[in-house]
């Protein structure tokens, strides 16, 4: 009876969202972070600023825009602070709309394995846990 509970346990913990919410959400924060740019950067669009956006949440960051380069535009703190906050949130939020994202394709990928007969229903693929070193210990 334990182990039923600590599987049904391990079964309700698994969330499954589609990967099209997923995706709006990560489009709606480049979106967000568009339109917050373009306010502020009075030279950018809301092409430039979600291809400023796009580029920096995505880790590619070639810095041919960089918010700020203008002296007026940015003398106040209170922006930077937000755009820190904004980039960190986002790389985060991206981080974790992949992470759902991989879990959904993993998912499915098993259902069809099960369906073709590669696999047995019952068997369920975990993710290895990291072993700790030994310098871990001390």
């Amino acid at each position: 009876m334990r182990g039923r509970l600590s599987s049904r346990a391990a079964q309700s913990r698994d969330v499954h969202v589609p990967l099209r919410v997923s995706l709006l959400v990560m489009a709606g924060y480049v979106l967000l972070g568009a339109l917050l740019f373009g306010l502020w950067e009075p030279e950018w669009g809301v092409l430039i600023s979600s291809y400023f956006c796009f580029v920096t949440l995505s880790t590619i960051g070639f810095g041919d825009f960089v918010p700020g380069t203008i002296l007026d535009a940015w003398s106040s703190k209170p922006k930077l602070v937000l755009c820190s906050l904004y980039v960190v949130c986002g790389l985060a939020l991206i981080a974790m709309c992949f992470d759902l994202m991989q879990n959904q394709v993993r998912h499915v990928c098993h259902n069809v394995a099960v369906s073709l007969g590669l696999v047995k229903h019952d068997v369920v693929y975990v993710q290895p846990q990291q072993q700790s070193s030994p310098a871990d210990d001390h």
